[in-house]
């Protein structure tokens, strides 16, 4: 009976060895292996960091490389040699004249005759208390008169420290050009060349550029 007692207590124990032994309950199982994280590269454009008051937080803002553009100093240069003039009609044709010598623009108004003055002043007017004698332009260059209506006006200018009026047909804007953009009067105008300082072309329209001082007589 012992070694039948002794025989069943080894089956036993042999059969226990081949169990299996249970997890600990704070173990876990092993996860699988992930794949490594590729290289960090340069980003193709620069990334700043912005601020975010709303969100208390920093948000990455993709810098775009600037256009090239001409610096502020160059802009400034070009700005400051250009030249500005008052474009106007007479006789059908585009004028113009430095917008430095103009005080300002009227409409027309009576004139009071002056006994024996020349053909191509129509009289004067008074002007904040001062007498300011008007002329005729179409008249001083040689035209035939120019339209007189509702919309002629007086360009009243300042040439050699006295005021004097033009009476133009239309007054039609203010131009920018740079200096160099005039050119000489052309030989093939004969009539009022001598009244005239030369010609600029600005967006497809021929100007006539005023000497003022010839045309005013002073």
């Amino acid at each position: 009976m012992d070694i039948l007692k002794a025989r069943k207590k080894a089956a036993e124990q042999k059969h226990n060895r081949k169990k299996v032994k249970p997890l600990r309950p704070d173990a876990t199982r092993p996860s699988k292996e992930e794949p490594p994280l590729p290289a960090a590269t340069e980003p193709a454009c620069s990334v700043t960091a912005l601020e975010d008051p709303a969100l208390g937080t920093h948000t990455p803002v993709i810098e775009e490389s600037a256009a090239k553009t001409p610096s502020g100093e160059e802009v400034t240069e070009q700005k400051a040699n250009e030249i500005e003039l008052l474009s106007f009609l007479l006789g059908g044709e585009a004028y113009a004249l430095p917008v430095k010598d103009v005080r300002e623009v009227l409409k027309m108004r009576t004139l009071t005759l002056v006994p024996n003055a020349p053909p191509y002043i129509l009289g004067v007017t008074s002007l904040r208390g001062m007498v300011l004698p008007v002329i005729d332009l179409c008249t001083r260059i040689g035209l035939l008169p120019g339209v007189r209506d509702e919309k002629s006006r007086i360009i009243v200018v300042n040439s050699e420290d006295e005021d004097v009026g033009l009476i133009v047909d239309r007054v039609t804007g203010v131009l920018k050009i740079m200096p160099d953009a005039t050119k000489p009067t052309p030989e093939n105008i004969g009539q009022g060349a001598a009244f005239l300082s030369g010609i600029v072309r600005k967006d497809d329209v021929l100007y006539i550029l005023l000497d003022l001082k010839k045309a005013t007589g002073t």
